[in-house]
């Protein structure tokens, strides 16, 4: 199923959307995401999101409950957060079973206009909504996202930049990569 959706650019668009689709059961075959700024003469920037995503058990769910969940996600009546908590700790792991850690990395000069994080990972239900949480709490804004998910293995990147739309500089870069380590170990 292919999923286009397009908001006003704010902060937490992208957990707000990876979060409903990882509580409807939906796994994220693909992603991409692009800021899109508005005509001359209107300020802001609209976020253009486009999934490709499949039921993990199942039929796919209603598109009007989707978008019910998304709308109350983006206005913060939807406990996302609490929802996956409940479902991890409703389907412990397998014991036993380590998944390699989180790879983050910044690719400093793959982009003019953004810098570049590349994280790989184990997939796991909710990975992009704690990813784009904590790129939220940094401070930083999603330009584009090339998200792929293969087997068992997530290969995404994020161009991201400040508040101001400029490239991080390399402490900040780095300071970003840290953060995205630590919270995809915890």
């Amino acid at each position: 199923m292919e999923l286009l959706i397009a908001v006003p650019d704010q902060p937490g668009v992208l957990p707000a959307v990876a979060g409903v689709l990882a509580m409807h059961r939906l796994t994220v075959r693909t992603a991409e995401l692009r800021a899109l700024d508005l005509p001359d003469g209107v300020e802001g920037s609209v976020l253009l999101l486009n999934w490709r995503v499949a039921a993990e058990y199942g039929s796919l769910p209603q598109a009007a409950r989707l978008r019910a969940d998304l709308v109350r996600a983006l206005d913060g009546s939807l406990d996302i957060s609490g929802r996956l908590a409940e479902r991890d700790a409703a389907y412990p792991r397998r014991r036993g079973v380590v998944a390699p850690a989180a790879r983050v990395t910044v690719a400093p000069a793959a982009s003019r206009h953004a810098t570049v994080i590349e994280v790989r990972a184990h997939d796991a239900p909710g990975l992009l909504h704690r990813i784009g949480r904590a790129l939220d709490d940094v401070g930083v804004r999603v330009r584009s996202m090339h998200v792929s998910t293969l087997g068992a293995n997530a290969v995404d990147a994020f161009y991201v930049t400040t508040a101001e739309g400029v490239p991080l500089v390399g402490d900040e870069a780095a300071s970003v990569a840290r953060k995205l380590e630590e919270t995809l170990r915890a």
